[in-house]
């Protein structure tokens, strides 16, 4: 029964995790100048894969596994799942369909219910 509990809380947690993340991040594209240092993270490693999937998934492969070590180590959930993997990863399945950054990253509606499913099988898993 406990593990019920734990898996749902997981789900929950990484859902509202990667939506607000999701929604935060495509907002900072239409509004640097008014986000806290958080979002500044995010928009700036979103920024250096400069659109291409690969290079978005490579990134956030090389935070996931420095997170799961910490995680594993220290019991903790780190900001590297929240500002790297997450955005980053469901950045590269968005980016495969469609490569206009515009229309798919920049979006928050688009970008926010892909980074919550995202979000929601990695917090899951």
């Amino acid at each position: 029964m406990n593990v019920l509990v734990i898996l749902f809380q997981s789900v929950i947690i990484g859902g509202l995790v990667g939506f607000a993340t999701g929604v935060g991040a495509a907002r900072m594209f239409t509004a640097p100048a008014t986000q806290a240092l958080g979002a500044f993270r995010t928009l700036g490693e979103m920024n250096a894969a400069e659109g291409d999937p690969a290079s978005h998934f490579s990134f956030g492969l090389g935070f996931f596994f420095n997170a799961w070590a910490s995680t594993v180590g220290a019991g903790a959930f780190t900001q590297d799942i929240t500002h790297r993997v997450i955005p980053n990863w469901a950045a590269a399945a968005l980016l495969t369909k469609n490569k206009d950054v515009a229309a798919t990253v920049h979006n928050p509606k688009k970008w926010g219910w892909l980074v919550l499913l995202s979000g929601l099988l990695l917090l899951h898993f």
